[in-house]
This record gives C-alpha cells, sequence and structure tokens, in this order.
C-alpha cells in the first residue's frame, strides 16, 4: 500500500466492537511497540505502553479524559510515555505514534487518538502504576464498528476557494455538511516560498515535482483540526515551522506532519531524509522546528 492510499482512508474510529483482536495480530503489534522502543524510544526517552484491559482503562478515564471531554471506549489502548518534558520526545513520539497508526490501519483496524494531557496526575499514575513517567496521549484500537461507522458518516462537498481554479486546484477544501472539522487548508496557505508568508504557487510546486506531495500532505491530521504546520521552501529542503511554538500539542501536531511528509516524500521516490531542530528565527508567531530534504 503506498501512503498516498493510507492518508487518502484513514479515518479517526470511535466506535469499536467488544470482540478480541486475534492473538497473532496483537503479537505482530506488541514486536513492533517493541521495535521501536528499543531503537529509538530508550535513547530519546520516550515508549509505548500495550494496555490489554481496555475497559479498566476507560473506567478511569471517563469523566476527565478523551476527544472533547468525552471518553473513547476501546478494547486496547497503546499509551505514549514520557520519560522527560523535551519538546523533540514529544515531536519525535508523535512521529511514531502515527507510525502505529499506519501498521495498525495496514492490519484492518481501527484508531484513535486520545489527547489525557490535562487529565489529574494522579489519574495517569493509576494508570501508569510502577511506571514513573508522565504520559499524554492514548492511541484506542481494536475491529471496527462498521454499523456505528456507517452512521456517523458526514456527507461531504468541495468548496472552491480558489478565483482561478484552472491554474490553481489547490486552493480546494473538502468540508464536512455535519460540522465536523474537516476544512483544510489550500496549500498556498500552508506552503511558502523562501520566506515565511510568501505563498507557494501551483506552478512552482509542480516545476519541482513535488505538487502532489503538498496537496496530499495537508490531510496530517491535527488536534481539534487546529492545523498549525507550515512549510518553508529553501534550496532543495522544505523547513518544518509550526505556529504559536509556546502551546506543546503543536509540537505532536508537527511530529504527525512530519511522518506524513516523510511517507509522501517516499512514494514519489525521494529519500525524505529529515532532523529536529529549533529555530525561533526572532518571532513569536512561529518556530521551526524540522526540516526535510526535498
Amino acid at each position: 500500500m503506498n501512503f498516498r492510499e493510507f492518508l487518502a482512508n484513514l479515518q479517526s474510529i470511535r466506535d469499536y466492537e467488544e470482540s478480541s483482536v486475534e492473538s497473532i495480530v496483537l503479537g505482530d503489534i506488541k514486536a513492533y511497540l517493541g521495535e521501536i522502543n528499543t531503537t529509538v524510544g530508550r535513547e530519546k526517552g520516550f515508549s509505548f505502553i500495550l494496555f490489554e484491559n481496555g475497559s479498566e482503562v476507560f473506567k478511569k478515564l471517563e469523566g476527565v479524559g478523551g476527544y472533547s471531554g468525552v471518553m473513547i471506549k476501546s478494547p486496547y489502548y497503546i499509551g505514549l510515555s514520557l520519560a522527560n518534558e523535551k519538546l523533540e520526545t514529544e515531536f519525535l513520539g508523535a512521529y511514531f505514534m502515527q507510525s502505529i497508526v499506519k501498521k495498525l490501519f495496514e492490519t484492518d483496524l481501527g484508531s484513535c487518538w486520545i489527547n489525557i494531557r490535562n487529565v489529574p496526575s494522579e489519574v495517569k499514575a493509576d494508570i501508569l502504576k510502577d511506571n514513573k513517567n508522565n504520559i499524554n496521549y492514548l492511541l484506542a484500537f481494536g475491529k471496527v464498528d462498521e454499523k456505528a461507522l456507517k452512521q456517523k458518516a458526514p456527507s461531504m462537498f468541495v468548496q472552491n476557494v480558489s478565483s482561478s481554479y484552472k491554474t490553481d486546484p489547490y486552493g480546494t477544501q473538502v468540508i464536512g455538511t455535519t460540522g465536523l472539522d474537516n476544512a483544510r487548508l489550500g496549500v498556498g496557505e500552508v506552503v511558502y516560498m523562501h520566506e515565511w508568508g510568501n505563498e507557494a504557487s501551483y506552478e512552482e510546486l509542480e516545476t519541482r515535482g513535488i505538487a502532489d506531495l503538498f496537496l496530499y500532505v495537508r490531510n496530517a491530521p491535527s488536534y481539534k483540526n487546529i492545523q498549525p504546520c507550515r512549510f518553508i521552501l529553501k534550496d532543495g529542503e522544505a523547513y518544518l515551522a509550526i505556529l504559536n511554538p509556546e502551546n506543546k500539542e503543536n509540537y505532536v501536531d508537527a511530529g504527525i506532519m512530519m511522518y506524513t511528509a516523510e511517507g509522501l516524500a517516499k512514494d514519489l521516490g525521494i529519500p525524505g531524509k529529515w532532523s529536529f531542530f529549533e529555530d525561533r528565527a526572532d518571532s513569536k508567531e512561529y518556530s521551526i522546528i524540522a526540516k526535510i530534504e526535498l
């Protein structure tokens, strides 16, 4: 499966069957989590924990955690455990958490990010038990309740926000009629040329062979669809920036965005080598936090 197919079909699932995941599939997921923990997480200060007692985790978080205050009930959860408060750790943890989302998708399982950053520390400690780290995010997962999914599926329509659609199809936004947060910024609002605020045109991106990458990268999920990430193209590299750098949640969205950009780059035959760094650029409006070779 190519990355564009994954991104185009990915949904945040909030309804799951109560039936268990097959042991061979669960074992494969455990092995994947262990690989990340061993090869990267241990050095960088994060790890993933599989909670097979989903009902117990749900009871502890019901009423205090979840999406917009409503906890998502799931037979399983994966927790992102943090050993420090470094922004790079938030970024990397989110990058690898999104790779788990893709892993689950490829095994026909649904998943959903759950933000528990503001849950009381004693509740988190009760979930983690003997683990002394912090936990800000869970990933609910399991077999999708297809009946519930069909009942909740939003109707969609396309709205063109550009006055020159034939030369700038990237001004199109997709919006959910049910009022869900499905609208996406136009490419020119997400990608800048050379400097902050200088919107990239379709022709410029097409000439560079990366128009498709930035068309699809807009679909990278973000918390409450705030879409805080921007790219600045300079000399064969795309610098990833975030709005409101004082908000740690934006570093999490940036980690997801980098995972998405790298996957789409590889679809195009571009290695997409990237690195994390921080450059406030003397601006309170945004911060450049990573770059990827394109």
